[in-house]
C-alpha cells in the first residue's frame, strides 16, 4: 500500500497537482493538511478528487489556514473514527480496509499561530487512547508545528 502526505497550504489552485501527484506515485491514499477548505461541499475537494478516489475531510474550523483531508481508493472501505472534541488542533482519523488489512490513519492540523499549552498534549492523548483499542496498523501524518530541532524547547 502507497500513502502519502502534503502539507498542501491550500488547494485553491493545487487540484491538477494533486491529481498528478497520486497518479505519478500510485498512491492508494493522500493525506493533506491546511487544505483551506471551509466546507464539506467545497468544490476543491471534489476537482482533486480522481475517479476512482473518494475523500473524506474535516473542515477548517476558522481563519486563514487549516482544514485536512484523506483521499483513499474507492475500492477500499473506509469508516471515519469519531474523536473526542478538540480545541487545539484539527484532525479526522479514518478506518481503511486494503486487501492486506485494515489500517488507521489519523490526519492531524496544529496551527502555528496557537500557543502550545499542555492542553495540546491531553487532548493528543486522548486522541491515541482511542486509537489504542484497534488492532492493526496506526499511521500518524500531518503538521504539529513544534520545532523538534531546538534542544531548548521542553515542548519538543
Amino acid at each position: 500500500m502507497a500513502i502519502g502526505w502534503l502539507n498542501v497550504q491550500s488547494l485553491m489552485n493545487k487540484t491538477e497537482e494533486v491529481n498528478a501527484i497520486i497518479a505519478d506515485r500510485r498512491l492508494d491514499v493522500l493525506a493533506l493538511t491546511e487544505t483551506w477548505h471551509s466546507s464539506v461541499d467545497d468544490l476543491r475537494l471534489r476537482l482533486a478528487t480522481l475517479v476512482d478516489y473518494a475523500v473524506v475531510d474535516t473542515p477548517r474550523s476558522s481563519g486563514h489556514s487549516g482544514g485536512v483531508a484523506v483521499f483513499f481508493r474507492r475500492q477500499m472501505q473506509c469508516s471515519q473514527i469519531p474523536l473526542p472534541p478538540l480545541r487545539t488542533f484539527e484532525a479526522i482519523c479514518v478506518r481503511l480496509t486494503t486487501a492486506s488489512g485494515p489500517i488507521i490513519l489519523l490526519n492531524i492540523y496544529r496551527p502555528s499561530t496557537v500557543a502550545l499549552l499542555a492542553s495540546f498534549f491531553n487532548e493528543l492523548s486522548s486522541v491515541l487512547e482511542v486509537l489504542v483499542v484497534f488492532s492493526c496498523p496506526v499511521v500518524v501524518s500531518g503538521v504539529l508545528n513544534i520545532h523538534v530541532e531546538n534542544p531548548a524547547n521542553d515542548s519538543a
